[in-house]
């Protein structure tokens, strides 16, 4: 039996009995998630996040693979199986640099760049699934949620799904915090399906509890943390300042510059063959030379974001705008690049129901009854009013302002 063993500092060994997975692992497009940092601008706030999108993949391989041990899910025939876990594997390989912070200048989300590079036919991973006779269009419907078995679906892309419970873990340990210690194998070992629904018995309603305000905690603390939101909003601006310098005829004095952002200059998607191109230390390169520019706002904007100087921010009834505003003129910064305004995402815990036309309810069995967690948890009413709290917006900019 074949059998491959990578040791993971999460989840101890992982292993792989099937050369496909391997072979999927070794190619340029899945070594490319190595140069990824999973949490992207949150390593500015927590040095130990430098954990890649590599490592996450193989995590949720992982936990799928647990998964498949429950007595419902084992049921799953192997092709399915083998489907669903090449699906996890490959899911974030359509990252950008910097994960989702990349999604601020690019308009296409990488699930959709995930599709277009394990069906690419003239990449490594099309030849590898056509070798063992593995459809990639059914790999990709269970990324993108449209399988027509839905529990392939969930099993990758739900409330209570692999992926969330390895980043969460994952994110956890690296940031050295514990807001997200999860009994994972008590959570997967009592999964059941039934109508088509993974559901969970009564008695776990607690560990999904600390598994919803561990996650609400983790976007409190971490993914939200105002370095990242600020490493965003520069990486933001810092595009914006090189858009508007190109259609102004400016010369970069650069024609690698140029070309590897033609398209997203000109609004236009960026080709495979030049997205995978792109990783952190691609970008991270680009910033050493973009520093250098005659342009004193974006060698200022590149400096900043190479050198962790970023801008203070600050709720927008703390502070006075047009005082801003006078300041950023008596220090001749430009306030379309050094004042930025944004209103932080919402945090939503959990909610019952259809959301953005997906079922995102987490169903409990208790006897023969199937009910939504709302029903059973003590904290429902907590989750309903930070759910509908509407974040303030604020205001970001340079620090010698304040």
């Amino acid at each position: 039996m074949y059998e491959k063993v990578i040791r993971d500092n999460v989840h101890g060994d992982i292993y792989f009995n099937d050369p496909i997975f391997i072979e999927i692992l070794d190619t340029f497009e899945m070594q490319r998630l190595r140069r990824i940092l999973q949490l992207g601008g949150t390593a500015l706030a927590y040095p130990g996040a430098t954990h890649t999108r590599f490592s996450h993949s193989i995590g949720v391989y992982h936990i799928l693979t647990l998964f498949f041990e429950s007595n419902d899910l084992s049921q799953i025939s192997e092709k399915d199986q083998k489907l669903v876990l090449l699906a996890g594997l490959m899911h974030d390989v359509g990252h950008g640099p910097f994960s989702h912070s990349f999604e601020k200048i690019n308009a296409e989300k990488h699930e959709k760049y995930s599709g277009y590079i394990i069906k690419n036919p003239n990449g490594n991973i099309l030849k590898i699934l056509n070798k063992y006779q593995i459809d990639p269009n059914d790999v990709v419907s269970i990324i993108e949620g449209t399988h027509p078995n839905k529990i392939l679906n969930l099993l990758v892309s739900s409330q209570l799904d692999a992926d969330r419970l390895d980043y969460l873990k994952r994110d956890s340990y690296n940031c050295g915090v514990d807001y997200a210690t999860l009994d994972i194998r008590w959570i997967v070992r009592h999964i059941k399906v039934v109508d088509h629904k993974m559901v969970f018995p009564k008695k776990l309603v607690y560990a999904i509890e600390s598994y919803l305000l561990g996650r609400h905690h983790m976007y409190k603390q971490v993914y939200n943390h105002k370095c990242s939101i600020i490493f965003d909003a520069l990486l933001e601006v810092w595009f914006k300042r090189l858009k508007d310098l190109y259609q102004s005829n400016f010369d970069f004095k650069n024609i690698y510059l140029e070309n590897i952002f033609k398209e997203l200059l000109n609004n236009q998607s960026i080709p495979i063959d030049k997205y995978l191109e792109l990783d952190d230390y691609t970008m991270f390169e680009i910033f050493k030379v973009t520093k250098k520019s005659d342009d004193k706002i974006l060698a200022d904007l590149s400096l900043r974001l190479l050198d962790r100087k970023t801008f203070a921010i600050a709720k927008e009834s703390e502070v006075d705008k047009k005082l801003l505003f006078k300041q950023l003129e008596k220090n001749g910064l430009d306030p379309n690049y050094y004042l930025i305004e944004l209103t932080p995402k919402k945090s939503i815990i959990y909610r019952d129901g259809i959301i953005n036309g997906k079922d995102e309810t987490i169903w409990i069995q208790n006897k023969t009854q199937l009910e939504p967690l709302s029903k059973y948890s003590m904290f429902g009413e907590s989750m309903k009013i930070i759910n509908e709290t509407n974040n303030e917006k604020i205001l970001l900019f340079p620090k010698k302002l304040v």
